[in-house]
């Protein structure tokens, strides 16, 4: 069927296509002298082509005639196939957009050059772009803009819908929406038969679109119809309900958690998506995607994988490996990088009320590959290790679970020399009454851990110095106290705890009871010793605990980097993948969740950066037609934390460092300077809330100043530097280098040196994650999680809908609809494909030669634009020239191989012949 625009142009074929408009336009623009200022090619619109049979390839949805929005033809024949086509293809409504707004609401404007003072992207190039930028400052589009006839434009959509009876969306009385199919019009009322039999009259402001059926299920959210929220949420509950888990959204992969085992991974999956056979949405399908990219472009991929705690993150990160060890196999790397998976979880991961297996820590894994694609090291760095679980945890919730692991797993010899006993008879393990968690076996987790150590090569002495330390760590939580006078001072209760600690540490027990009971205060030359009280000597304890632990987490990384470094030297390229702790939300959020919601707002807004603002910024750059489009901007938030001095992070760094400040007065400070910030709401005793991306939490600020502190003083330092075993040798220099200048190494100085603080140093390292990350070329995958009970084949919409509208999916579908994900330049066009032309044509300039490509490939104009430097092509259509181009490849060598065959056996016959005539 014939779009509009060809019914009403048909002399269209006589007249010139953009490439050649913008070929003559340049030209010209060249000619004029040199200091004068280059003039905007002269674009025509594109026009959007309906769908037809030919090209199932195209979006099914409205397409832009004139900056108008035509209803697709397929859609009005699949209800009635007796309708006329050009009544069809003639209803024009307002531009998509519109329709948008009067469904999702009027989105935050950003500004494209507004940039936080501080920030991990303020550089040269940023700068340079703040001086080119064209649009300053997009437009505010309001969601009452009206169309030519005064009339909103959803309006006339949910006319022509009333007039031709689709299926609807109906908003019920219990605020949910139903499916129905609209029986008839009375007045200002409807009749809707819904999918139950039954019948609802309603208003039609509570009705909305719903896609024709042959769009049920569809795999890419692009492809709708009808934008709006209870048609994608039908369209993922469909797909879920068939484990049809992952759903693309434009560039963006969608992957529900199904908390269950599903059939769609394993050697024949992994080997579908390397032929190429199998393009549905999966992991395999990003990490193929990065990979290809990475060989093609030269330049470091990262995928990043992000969602709330639970949503199926670590599982996922899990899977991208997989693939890319399949695909960068046979170097002897692939196995022991996804053996470092089973070593993380088991020290870095812990059961929570809402995840059974949460990540309590942050991880970039980077994978090296040589030229060739072969996998050839790897290295990982952590962030932001949760270390109060190991001392304290919510109740019906597990610390980490190597501890589990090895009370239960350990064979008997190791038992008796750590002096083991069973989870229950160690505080720090049975204070919040869950030991254990179903369906695991935490006696065969300990094997495969031990396994994947061997594979990493850490040496069973290592392992024993590892188990050691976690030994102690647990009997260390077992020292008692007794109050010995009225002032509430205490000394240690003689007991095993302190005795197998001691041991365990290589110190002697009188050591160890001065580190935890005792402090050392100095007065001018003198040294007094002041007994600790009980809350005192419990600090101390814990803080010992911690550090030994955080310190051992640190250094079991190490030794997993050293083994995956071997051979770095022969590395290439790298792809990165991100897994990190989901934004977090429980009854009670103290300083955890606090560092946990900050990480993911940064990575929201690179996000946000990559996929809504460059991309922007880069079209009004290159000068090609683009309307500026809004999204959901986070900005506002991350500055109420890092701005300076009063941003969140500089305030909670300024009362660290009064001794005599506590959390209240902290939370006053906040509710005195930050009162004005529309994300800030102070409360009273002493909590606070901040509106984030994903909602608003409420903070309780119990505990902020001494784990942002984070102290550890000089006695328990000095302590561990005299144990006559190792690790608490090397921790002890470890801690001394981070707490005090190189240039005075007095144990007594450790702690009148400022300590960087804890949220200090994590801003440090998320800074620089985020520059690591912006030299990458980004994928993005959205976890989601189906429902809060952690069962599956249970979809609950609104707590779907909210993660959906948080994490930006909604806002990616609407501005991948009109976008040009896929930029190259003119040079690297002419390079890559420039082999497709005769000889003759491709010698020539290279937006001369990219013409060419285009025109003699038809490759559709609504596709594609062109702009001063770059061709910005819509989704898809690198794939199809890629492809074009392999096919060429592969019959060239074809065409070359029967040629030296025939070369070979005319050379055959003429030897044949000539020995003849001997």
């Amino acid at each position: 069927m014939l779009s509009a625009a060809a019914v009403m142009a048909p002399a269209a074929a006589t007249q010139k296509s953009s490439l050649e408009v913008l070929l003559e336009t340049l030209k010209k623009r060249d000619e004029q002298p040199k200091d004068a200022p280059p003039t905007l090619p002269a674009r025509p619109m594109c026009r959007g082509r309906l769908p037809t049979t030919r090209r199932p390839s195209l979006p099914a949805g409205f397409k832009l005639e004139n900056g108008m929005v035509t209803v697709p033809a397929t859609e009005a024949a699949a209800v009635d196939k007796k309708a006329d086509a050009k009544e069809i293809t003639g209803l024009e409504v307002k531009e998509e957009k519109a329709v948008k707004g009067c469904i999702f609401g009027t989105k935050r404007k950003f500004p494209s050059t507004q940039v936080l003072e501080e920030s991990p992207y303020v550089d040269e190039l940023h700068e340079e772009r703040k001086r080119t930028t064209v649009c300053k400052e997009p437009p505010s589009i309001s969601p009452a803009t009206i169309n030519m006839n005064g009339k909103p434009a959803c309006t006339d959509i949910m006319d022509y819908v009333l007039q031709k009876k689709l299926r609807v969306w109906c908003s019920s009385s219990n605020a949910k929406w139903e499916l129905g199919q609209i029986q008839s019009i009375s007045g200002d009322d409807a009749e809707i038969l819904l999918a139950n039999g039954k019948v609802l009259t309603v208003s039609p402001e509570q009705l909305l679109p719903a896609n024709p059926d042959i769009l049920d299920g569809v795999d890419d959210l692009i492809q709708m119809s009808y934008l709006n929220e209870p048609s994608v949420l039908y369209n993922l509950q469909l797909r879920y309900s068939r484990d049809l888990i992952y759903t693309k959204a434009g560039p963006v992969l969608i992957a529900v958690n199904p908390l269950k085992e599903v059939a769609l991974y394993g050697k024949s999956a992994i080997m579908q998506y390397k032929q190429k056979t199998n393009d549905d949405p999966h992991v395999y399908a990003v990490a193929d995607l990065a990979f290809n990219e990475m060989l093609r472009d030269g330049i470091n991929q990262s995928i990043i994988i992000s969602g709330e705690s639970g949503a199926g993150k670590t599982e996922t990160a899990k899977i991208a490996m997989q693939y890319l060890s399949d695909l960068g196999g046979a170097s002897g790397t692939e196995s022991e990088v996804l053996q470092t998976n089973v070593i993380l979880e088991a020290l870095g991961n812990a059961k929570t009320s809402r995840n059974h297996n949460s990540s309590r820590f942050g991880k970039l894994i980077e994978i090296h590959f040589s030229e060739t694609g072969k996998m050839c090291g790897a290295k990982i760095q952590t962030f932001l290790l949760e270390k109060s679980r190991v001392v304290q945890r919510a109740q019906g919730e597990r610390s980490y679970h190597i501890f589990y692991q090895l009370c239960s797993g350990a064979p008997p010899l190791l038992k008796k020399k750590l002096s083991l006993k069973s989870a229950s008879d160690y505080n720090y393990l049975k204070q919040s009454n869950c030991l254990k968690i179903n369906g695991v076996d935490d006696s065969k987790k300990f094997t495969v851990l031990v396994d994947a150590l061997d594979t990493i090569q850490i040496s069973k002495e290592d392992q024993m110095k590892l188990f050691s330390m976690l030994a102690a760590v647990l009997w260390l939580g077992n020292i008692s106290f007794s109050v010995i006078d009225n002032e509430n001072h205490v000394e240690v209760v003689s007991n095993e705890g302190l005795a197998t600690a001691a041991k365990l540490l290589g110190c002697t027990a009188n050591q160890l009871v001065s580190a935890v009971s005792t402090r050392k205060i100095r007065a001018g030359n003198d040294s007094i010793i002041k007994k600790l009280t009980l809350t005192q000597a419990i600090d101390a304890r814990d803080a010992l605990a911690k550090s030994i632990y955080a310190n051992l987490f640190d250094w079991t990384v190490e030794q997993i980097n050293h083994t995956l470094g071997t051979g770095r030297q022969f590395t290439w390229r790298s792809i990165s993948i991100l897994d990190i702790y989901g934004f977090e939300c429980f009854n009670k959020n103290g300083f955890e969740q606090f560092c946990i919601n900050y990480a993911n707002e940064r990575l929201q807004q690179h996000f946000n950066r990559h996929l809504f603002k460059l991309q922007q910024e880069e079209y009004l750059e290159d000068g090609i037609d683009w309307t500026p489009m809004e999204f959901v901007d986070n900005t506002n938030c991350l500055s109420l934390f890092e701005k300076k001095p009063l941003g969140l992070l500089s305030l909670l760094d300024e009362e660290s460092t009064f001794p005599r400040a506590t959390d209240f007065s902290f939370a006053n400070k906040l509710r005195q300077q930050l009162s004005g910030n529309s994300c800030f709401k102070g409360e009273k005793e002493g909590t606070f809330k901040i509106c984030h991306y994903a909602g608003e939490v409420t903070y309780d600020t119990a505990g902020f100043l001494e784990k942002n502190r984070d102290p550890l003083h000089s006695e328990s330092i000095q302590l561990l530097s005299s144990c006559k075993c190792e690790l608490p040798k090397h921790f002890a220099s470890v801690m001394v280098a981070d707490s005090q200048n190189k240039s005075s190494l007095s144990w007594h100085s450790v702690m009148d040196t400022q300590k960087q603080s804890v949220v200090t140093k994590f801003k440090a390292q998320l800074f620089k994650l985020m520059q690591q990350l912006e030299s990458t070329t980004p994928h993005f995958i959205r976890c989601i999680q189906p429902n809060s009970k952690q069962l599956p084949r249970l979809f609950e919409h609104d707590l779907i809908l909210h993660q959906l509208k948080c994490c930006g999916v909604l806002e990616v579908v609407r501005i991948s609809r009109t976008c040009y994900p896929t930029r190259i330049t003119h040079q690297q066009f002419a390079e890559r494909y420039g082999l497709l032309l005769l000889r003759s044509i491709a010698s020539q300039d290279p937006l001369s030669v990219s013409v060419a490509v285009l025109q003699q490939l038809n490759i559709p104009p609504e596709m594609y634009q062109v702009g001063y430097t770059k061709l910005f092509f819509r989704t898809g259509q690198v794939a199809a020239l890629e492809n074009t181009k392999i096919q060429m490849l592969h019959g060239t060598l074809r065409i070359q191989k029967h040629f030296r065959g025939m070369h070979s056996r005319q050379g055959y016959q003429r030897l044949k012949k000539s020995k003849n005539t001997l």
